[in-house]
């Protein structure tokens, strides 16, 4: 698996020839002024990659921006997966869209999903993802507290939040990253906007000044990391 890092909580998944995408943001909607952007997505609508399938964990702007997933799903024909609170406010023929909720497990094209509970009380029905293949399992928490889920699972690499404020800071994050024990580990959702302002070094020199064998990784927007 190879992931791309496209800023905020929005990445690039490719397994073999199968392009997956994240929690698009690339559209920043809100006029809330704590939600100015900060940070500058470095794709645009028109050349952002193609996707097969677009996951989105839950219906706020800064994961699920409608008019980008819109233009990439009917580009590239692309299969949006999310709760159906989600999938009805799109303007999508039903064959583009898959509706699911937690605990679900799901195939395409030889890739396992898996539909992780989130806990975010903000948002109507938060999800994270497991994403599966060759024995390889990528792990996006999505916009999350700290939760007892995280000891169930056991990736090979975790997407985790850090911003805090709404969701887990550096702290939970470093604890989430204790019980599920991932070979690597890689920090999102901070410094996009000044009410989640975080150091990912901080984070970084917390795993490694612990027991945990997890390898931080720290991604800016644009860099991609193999696994």
């Amino acid at each position: 698996m190879k992931l791309q890092y496209l800023g905020h909580s929005f990445f690039k998944v490719l397994v073999n020839n199968f392009t997956i995408l994240i929690d698009p943001f690339i559209n920043n909607t809100s006029t809330d002024a704590k939600y100015k952007s900060l940070v500058k997505c470095p794709v645009t609508e028109k050349n952002v990659p193609k996707a097969d399938v677009i996951l989105i964990s839950q219906e706020q702007f800064d994961h699920f921006d409608k008019k980008a997933v819109e233009s990439i799903a009917s580009r590239d024909n692309s299969v949006v997966v999310s709760h159906e609170s989600v999938l009805r406010t799109l303007s999508l023929p039903q064959n583009n869209m898959k509706s699911v909720s937690s605990g679900e497990n799901f195939s395409l094209r030889g890739i396992e999903f898996e539909v992780v509970p989130a806990h975010r009380p903000q948002s109507f029905y938060p999800m994270g993802f497991l994403i599966k293949h060759n024995g390889k399992q990528l792990f996006y928490a999505g916009d999350t507290d700290l939760t007892d889920h995280f000891a169930k699972i056991k990736p090979d690499v975790a997407l985790l939040p850090i911003g805090g404020n709404i969701t887990m800071d550096v702290i939970d994050a470093v604890r989430a990253t204790k019980t599920m024990k991932p070979k690597f580990a890689i920090p999102m959702h901070y410094d996009t906007f000044e009410i989640i302002k975080a150091d990912p070094k901080d984070f970084k020199q917390r795993i490694e000044k612990s027991i945990l064998k997890t390898i931080p990784v720290i991604l800016k927007p644009g860099e991609e990391f193999e696994f």
